[in-house]
């Protein structure tokens, strides 16, 4: 069975930043959960740079980082964050 993968800015994979924001989003391939992880302090500039971008197991992620674990039930067109990254995370509309 193949395990269903999400994306994370390099911000939280790489320099261990907490997530501040995540989103679910139709999934782009027949493995991808849709789910997108952020900081909530990348720029613009850095958005717009791939490179920023990291897809890793969506189960690995949330082993990771358990704050994320009660969001994964959601579907597809929902979104969270939360203050500083720090606290329970609320809804929010997706932009």
């Amino acid at each position: 069975m193949t395990s269903l993968t999400c994306v994370a800015t390099e911000v939280i994979t790489t320099h261990q930043k907490p997530v501040g924001y995540a989103y679910r989003t139709a999934p782009a391939t027949p493995t991808d959960s849709g789910w997108r992880f952020l900081s909530g302090s990348e720029s613009e500039k850095y958005m717009n740079q791939p490179r920023h971008y990291i897809t890793c197991a969506l189960d690995d992620f949330a082993r990771e980082h358990p704050d994320v674990a009660p969001l994964l039930a959601h579907p597809a067109g929902s979104a969270f964050e939360r203050a500083d990254g720090r606290g329970a995370f609320e809804a929010v509309p997706l932009e």
